[in-house]
């Protein structure tokens, strides 16, 4: 009696358990989104080269060029804690002449950087002192990590709005009902619908080239985020 009691009770637990297969299960989603802003944060860097024939007059030459591109920024109304230098080097300066390497004097080398927020204006006066001074530089048009994090927390929430709208689409079409959610996982990355980085080049008299097209003001950065989200699901 008991053995056909301990069959029986087996036999519905077997039953009920493959019920519970059959009328339950899980969906597993991805959410995408992206939020995107015209970054704020400006970064000019501006390299510095001088050649002379001796290490004085080379070392001399560069240190004024420094000190006079500096003040031509400051009477623009750029502040000096705006500038920074570094790379500051000399070395002797090698040509291959008939292919022999010779010495031809000596190279200066420093980088200037100017970091500021972004505005028009900061642009034009650096322009005018560009040209004055026959300047090559790159211009960095990035977000700042005020931006970065708020436009994260923006494209996660709507990465979620985006796969619980999937979900509930494929469950309403498979005729099964959405229940809890198992699992979340998210990712994150830079998305590239506009240059995180801009670059012209100023020529020897003073004209801009600029061979990629590309123009001095910033264009929106997007910040890419996904969730993967497991739901249970039932009959």
């Amino acid at each position: 009696m008991k053995k056909a009691t301990y069959l029986a009770l087996l036999f519905c637990f077997i039953s009920l358990a493959s019920y519970a297969q059959e009328a339950s299960g899980r969906i597993e989603v991805t959410g995408h989104s992206a939020a995107e802003e015209l970054p704020k944060e400006l970064t000019i860097n501006i390299p510095l080269v001088v050649i002379d024939s001796t290490y004085l007059s080379c070392s001399n030459e560069l240190n004024t060029l420094l000190t006079n591109l500096k003040k031509d920024l400051e009477s623009k109304g750029i502040e000096r804690k705006d500038l920074s230098t570094g790379s500051y080097a000399i070395s002797e300066n090698f040509e291959y002449k008939q292919g022999e390497r010779k010495r031809m004097g000596f190279k200066g080398q420093v980088t200037l950087t100017l970091r500021k927020q972004y505005a028009p204006e900061i642009v034009d006066d650096f322009l005018q002192v560009a040209n004055k001074f026959s300047l090559q530089y790159t211009i960095r048009f990035m977000l700042t990590e005020e931006q970065k994090e708020k436009l994260s927390r923006a494209a996660m929430v709507q990465a979620v709005d985006d796969a619980k709208r999937k979900a509930e689409i494929l469950t309403e079409a498979s005729g099964v009902r959405l229940g809890s959610i198992s699992k979340i996982t998210y990712g994150e990355s830079q998305g590239l619908p506009g240059p995180l980085m801009e670059v012209v080049r100023m020529s020897a008299d003073g004209s801009s080239t600029d061979s990629n097209g590309l123009k001095l003001y910033p264009s929106e950065i997007s910040v890419h985020q996904s969730v993967n989200i497991i739901w249970m699901i039932s009959n």
